[in-house]
């Protein structure tokens, strides 16, 4: 097909709407963008020499023709054809591990981040208190954080925030690590609860139960050991004879009057009464006193208090 020479001025427009068709919405200096050359076709015309028949004439012998001969020859003009050129062109195009988004290259994760972003191919940042290569993983008891990357630095069984690392301390204890009993005299949840324990009784720091002293017993150490009974947890049994009464944290016997000894087993001595065998008795002419009442028992023969 020949084209006049007048159209050529089209080919300019041709090539610039082709580039402007073909041009590519990435930036060459945004983060993650890359380039190859490609070949691609364009429609062109180009000029050709092309043959045609010139007819001319020259003299000759022949009469009848007024001594001219015609004459043909090939000669050429210029035209004009379609044709197709192979042009190269530098193509943006997202990075390998990235694809186009908003005229953006973004990372591109295979799994999907569950807790989290895809911040490089195949890469995610968990949120915090996820882990595992898509973030669907929680935190175990001992770690926090991103991806749990950090380790908890609780103590005596208090529980960790995954998120924020901090600690809920268990009943009995407190302080920023849980590294501290309650203080005397509190127990419980977060050592908001008073002990009811008496008598110099400690307070357990979990539980609130009362320790009592020796001597003691009772929900709240406030009952004294048993008759019969002393020392840690009222479980001693006491040696005391005759009546005597031991010291409930002791054991130490207090004996009735008219006995003495370390567990009340001995009367008291001729001529002595009383508690401790303390007062000297008054019986007259051979008579004898009550070693607990102090009186007299007369001798055959008398008669009166003494």
């Amino acid at each position: 097909m020949v084209i006049s020479s007048n159209s050529c001025p089209g080919f300019i427009c041709l090539l610039l709407c082709h580039w402007i068709r073909t041009a590519s919405s990435l930036n060459l200096e945004d983060p993650n963008v890359c380039s190859h050359w490609e070949s691609y076709s364009v429609t062109v015309q180009e000029s050709y020499p092309h043959p045609f028949d010139q007819i001319y004439y020259t003299s000759c012998t022949d009469i009848l023709n007024w001594f001219k001969c015609t004459r043909h020859r090939i000669s050429y003009r210029t035209a004009y054809r379609h044709g197709e050129k192979t042009m190269y062109r530098r193509k943006s195009q997202c990075c390998p591990g990235f694809y186009e988004s908003r005229e953006m290259c973004v990372p591109h994760c295979a799994d999907k981040c569950v807790h989290g972003r895809c911040i490089a191919p195949n890469t995610c940042q968990c949120e915090p208190g996820w882990g595992g290569t898509n973030c669907s993983s929680a935190c175990d008891g001992d770690h926090w954080g991103p991806h749990c990357s950090s380790r908890c630095q609780c103590k005596n069984g208090a529980l960790c925030n995954p998120i924020t690392g901090a600690c809920h301390c268990a009943a009995g204890f407190r302080g920023w690590r849980c590294e501290e009993r309650c203080e005397q005299g509190t127990y419980g949840n977060d050592c908001h609860q008073r002990c009811q324990c008496q008598n110099g009784a400690t307070c357990d720091h979990v539980t609130g139960e009362c320790r009592c002293p020796p001597g003691y017993t009772g929900a709240f150490c406030e009952d004294l050991c048993p008759p019969g009974k002393h020392g840690p947890q009222c479980e001693q049994r006491c040696p005391c004879q005759n009546g005597g009464v031991c010291h409930h944290v002791t054991g130490e016997c207090s004996c009735p009057p008219g006995w003495l000894g370390t567990v009340c087993g001995q009367p008291c001595p001729e001529g002595r009464f009383g508690k401790n065998c303390s007062q000297e008795c008054q019986c007259h002419n051979g008579g004898t006193c009550d070693a607990a009442t102090g009186q007299c028992h007369c001798s055959p023969g008398y008669t009166g208090e003494r």
